[in-house]
């Protein structure tokens, strides 16, 4: 997949009362990397920031911070996930600010829930959850099928298993009722 694609949706809808984590889609991670931030709405008005990270998932990120953005700003983010410093580029959308008045325990910051996933970023975020599992299967399949796989082969076949992940979420888990249909890459 070149740019965009469907985004999966984990976040809950304005005003729902639900727990987020239960309407969640995709595992969530603690890992901190740094992000930079760029206004996608008029590059006369842009601005970047760097700020540290937790809580990220293929579906959105949470941004610590003391400054915010209002609800709903359309922002470009770009992101390098350790420990192989595989970047990640998306356009993404302000969803919550979180400020230390409302919640004294919990971080100051904002949650950005992507909207368009470039160059192939999406199956660099899956690859980063998916990874351990897909290369103990991998290692194990080939094992029992006797066959040798080089490091770039495995890498390869671990991107290819994700992107297989993916399709089959965005599918709602039934791959085999539906035809598969090619994205077109420009």
């Amino acid at each position: 997949m070149s740019r965009g694609g469907s985004r999966p949706s984990d976040m809950p809808e304005r005003g729902s009362r639900r727990d987020p984590a239960e309407l969640r889609k995709y595992p969530r991670s603690d890992v901190a990397v740094r992000v930079k931030l760029s206004l996608a709405s008029d590059e006369r008005r842009s601005f970047e920031a760097t700020l540290p990270t937790s809580n990220i998932s293929v579906g959105g990120l949470f941004l610590h911070s003391t400054f915010f953005l209002k609800v709903g700003t359309q922002l470009l983010v770009q992101l390098e996930l350790p420990p192989h410093h595989r970047k990640v580029k998306a356009m993404a959308q302000v969803v919550r600010v979180e400020s230390i008045s409302h919640k004294p325990e919990a971080p100051s910051g904002f949650a950005l829930r992507f909207t368009e996933y470039l160059d192939g970023s999406e199956v660099v975020l899956a690859t980063h959850f998916l990874a351990p599992v897909l290369r103990e299967f991998i290692q194990d399949h080939t094992k029992k099928s006797r066959m040798e796989l080089k490091a770039e082969e495995m890498n390869r076949m671990v991107d290819v298993l994700a992107a297989w992940e993916l399709k089959k979420a965005e599918l709602g888990g039934d791959i085999w009722s539906q035809p598969f249909k090619a994205e077109k890459t420009k």
